[in-house]
C-alpha cells in the first residue's frame, strides 16, 4: 500500500465515519423527540402543574412521523400541529401556526444531549415577506418527564432574541 493509498484509505474512512455521526445523530433526534409520546401538562409560573394539556405526541405512519397537537382542543382556537419526520439523514418539522402559515424547521442534536434546535429552513403561505412566523426554537429535555420549549418569530425581517415565549411541560401520569 502507498501513502497515497493509505491517506486516500483514511480519509475516505473519515468521511464514513463523519457521516455515519450525522445519520446517528439526527437518529438519536428522532427517537428523542418519539419518547415524549403521550400528554403533557402546562407549568404555572410556579413550575406547578396545571389542569390543561399543553401538548399531545403521538407516533403515526408505522412509527415514522411523530405528530405534536399544542394546545389541544383550545377554546380560543390557538391549537396548532407540529409533524416531525426524518428525510434522509436530517430531521424535520413543519409547524401548522394558528397564523395560517406553515414554517419548516430543520431539528438539530446540539453539544448539549438535553437540547435540540429548530433552525428556520422555509415557509408556506406567508401573507408577505415580512409577515411574522415563527423562525427558530429549541426543545430542553429536563429528564423523561420535564419539557421547556422557547419559539422565536420573525417579524420584519429580524429575529428578536429577547422576544420569544417559553412553554414549561410535564408528563401526565
Amino acid at each position: 500500500m502507498t501513502i497515497r493509498t493509505a491517506i486516500s484509505a483514511g480519509a475516505l474512512l473519515a468521511l464514513m465515519l463523519a457521516g455515519g455521526a450525522a445519520a446517528a445523530d439526527e437518529k438519536s433526534v428522532m427517537e428523542k423527540l418519539a419518547a415524549l409520546e403521550g400528554d403533557w401538562m402546562f407549568l404555572d409560573e410556579n413550575g406547578e402543574e396545571t389542569d390543561m394539556i399543553g401538548s399531545t405526541f403521538r407516533l403515526t405512519a408505522a412509527g415514522s412521523a411523530l405528530v405534536e397537537v399544542m394546545a389541544p382542543g383550545s377554546p380560543d382556537g390557538v391549537e396548532m400541529v407540529n409533524m416531525y419526520h426524518a428525510d434522509g439523514d436530517r430531521v424535520l418539522m413543519t409547524h401548522y401556526c394558528a397564523a395560517g402559515n406553515q414554517p419548516r424547521m430543520e431539528v438539530k442534536a446540539t453539544d448539549d444531549e438535553n437540547r435540540v434546535e429548530l433552525q428556520f429552513e422555509s415557509v408556506t403561505n406567508l401573507a408577505s415577506p415580512d409577515a411574522n412566523h415563527m423562525h427558530r426554537a429549541e426543545y430542553v429535555f429536563h429528564g423523561d418527564d420535564r419539557l421547556t420549549t422557547r419559539w422565536w418569530s420573525m417579524q420584519d425581517g429580524k429575529v428578536s432574541e429577547e422576544n420569544h415565549v417559553t412553554i414549561e411541560l410535564k408528563r401526565k401520569k
